[in-house]
């Protein structure tokens, strides 16, 4: 009896540890155009920037709801646009480097004094309990913004 107990405890802590590394060791995998430098690749999120400061972020968070894209899409557009004042340039689909679609924002603010662009593209991934809601966001002027935009959608459809 000792003798299982003490097996069952080996397999399940060596499960855990697998685990625990496997989580660790996970990250995007997503080509970043040539002029960022990752800063930060872990499962919750991918942090990139340029000499200049634009930025790009990668980060999921869990929808217990299940939600639908269509539902984000609006909600992220309403909070956006009537809560924090950005201006909405232009809006369409994007599809990740799995294929999957979602939807592409463009968006202008000002950032003292400033204009300032982001892209911020929302996609849904379908889970058996939850579903993930991807973000990402590319943040720069707006003069690095119209040089960097189609090298960062272009990474986007790496995004796995």
């Amino acid at each position: 009896m000792r003798h299982t107990f003490a097996i069952a405890r080996v397999v399940v802590v060596t499960t855990l540890l697998g685990l625990s590394g496997l989580a660790g060791g996970c990250s995007y995998a997503m080509q970043v155009p040539d002029r960022f430098l990752v800063t930060q690749n872990e499962w919750w999120e991918l942090r990139a920037l340029t000499p200049e400061e634009s930025k790009l972020w990668v980060r999921e968070f869990p929808d217990d709801d299940k939600g639908s894209l269509s539902f984000w899409s609006e909600a992220l557009k309403s909070d956006l646009l009537k809560s924090r004042g950005y201006t909405l340039i232009e809006e369409g689909p994007i599809t990740d480097g799995s294929g999957r679609e979602g939807l592409a924002l463009v968006l202008e603010t000002s950032l003292s004094g400033r204009p300032v662009r982001e892209l911020m593209a929302v996609f849904v991934i379908p889970g058996w309990c939850d579903h993930t809601i991807r973000v990402v966001e590319y943040v720069a002027d707006k003069e690095a913004f119209v040089a960097e935009v189609d090298g960062v959608r272009a990474s986007v459809a790496t995004l796995r």
